[in-house]
């Protein structure tokens, strides 16, 4: 079905296409996402052809539903993924070059270009679908290959972060200055405790619902909540964590995977999209609400092995640019700032993985969000896997009560 462009958005690919080579051609485009899928921006595929030759894009562009801008701070979540692609990475890019990386870290889309225009803010970039890229089932934990490609791949990119903080730190000041802070760090939404806690408070509820039948568990997250509020209030700002560049969203449909030939158990290429809350904090931050949110029970019970994992894939990056990790993010630093993210890690899962378990039909629609209804209401709907959903926050209750709060 083909969608209809806004004359911003038309004047955009025609300028990306003659760019291309393609003054004259013919121009397709289709829904690129299914609801539940995307809920910061809207994804067109683009087709752009001329006889046999064509050019596959994404156009992701911004909701105009006013309510929803406003609580979500989307403009500013369209003007800071803008701002990564077209500086942060592109200088990412070319420190590791001169630095002769073998293991690069490239593993996002290429963009085309952009629109910052208020209300018609947009994104167009390499469609990866149509080079093999695959998202993994959302309703599903993944296997042992798929998380540590991931891991991996945060490990690259936190460590070129790192490098260049210490080897150019004038460089890293220069192109993190304006992203150091969350989009919503400033926001009314979350310095008014009035708006903020009562959208907490219903994030935990749907934590504690899942366990309402055992009270060891209920009780633990009645003494952990305290904690988990400290990190968005205090946490999250403190400078012992505001370390390096983070994805922030790291939720599988934010993550590409590519394989080679049939067997689709074993990744051979990820990439990560969707920047728009990248910001300056700890790694601690992707790895947590990552691992948390896709790992099975019996990857939580070896979670050391992915520490590990993890730690040697940053620290060979580090050592890529002549870095001694040791000196930069030793590793126990590392697992104290891992200690203290995994409760936020697992507040985070309290309301992802209702997203990533409910159908299609069941997610909530934010672009059709009414004056009458806040982002608590909008989250608080029903969905046929609630019993897997409870299953799943049980296990990643107990694991965190039994592996970090001691610590």
């Amino acid at each position: 079905m083909s969608v209809q462009l806004n004359e911003v958005q038309k004047g955009l690919i025609d300028k990306i296409a003659k760019e291309n080579g393609f003054n004259d051609y013919e121009l397709t485009t289709n829904k690129g996402t299914e609801k539940g899928d995307n809920f910061l921006g809207i994804l067109t595929t683009v087709t752009i052809k001329n006889g046999k030759d064509k050019l596959e894009l994404i156009l992701k562009s911004a909701h105009q539903n006013e309510v929803f801008r406003k609580a979500a701070a989307l403009r500013a979540a369209y003007l800071r993924e803008i701002y990564l692609y077209e500086n942060i990475l592109t200088e990412f890019k070319k420190y590791q070059e001169i630095h002769n990386v073998v293991d690069v870290f490239d593993n996002y889309a290429k963009i085309y270009g952009s629109s910052t225009v208020e209300e018609s803010e947009c994104l167009i970039m390499e469609n990866l679908k149509t080079q093999g890229y695959q998202l993994w089932n959302k309703q599903q934990p993944m296997n042992s290959e798929h998380i540590s490609a991931v891991l991996k791949g945060y490990a690259k990119f936190h460590g070129t972060c790192m490098a260049m903080k210490h080897k150019n730190p004038e460089l890293y000041v220069k192109i993190t200055k304006d992203i150091s802070s969350s989009i919503w760090e400033n926001e009314e939404f979350v310095t008014n405790k009035d708006l903020f806690e009562p959208f907490f408070r219903g994030v935990m509820d749907s934590g504690y619902k899942s366990i309402k039948d055992d009270p060891d568990l209920t009780e633990f997250l009645k003494t952990i909540e305290p904690k988990i509020l400290d990190m968005f209030s205090n946490g999250l700002k403190d400078p012992e964590y505001k370390i390096s560049l983070i994805h922030g969203d790291s939720w599988c449909n934010n993550l590409l995977f590519k394989y080679e030939g049939s067997d689709n158990n074993i990744p051979s290429d990820i990439k990560f999209i969707d920047w728009q809350i990248s910001h300056v904090n700890s790694p601690a931050y992707d790895y947590c609400y990552f691992f948390l949110a896709h790992s099975p029970k019996e990857i939580l019970d070896d979670y050391k092995t992915y520490l590990k994992l993890y730690y040697d894939t940053f620290s060979n990056q580090l050592r890529s640019f002549n870095c001694d990790p040791e000196e930069i993010f030793p590793y126990s630093r590392f697992e104290n700032h891992i200690n203290q993210f995994m409760l936020f890690g697992l507040y985070m899962c309290f309301s992802i993985l209702k997203i990533m378990l409910c159908d299609s039909e069941e997610a909530p629609d934010f672009g059709e969000m009414t004056e009458d209804e806040d982002m608590v209401e909008t989250m608080n709907f029903e969905f046929k896997n609630y019993d897997i959903f409870k299953e799943r926050i049980r296990n990643l209750i107990v694991f965190v009560k039994d592996s970090f709060t001691a610590k």
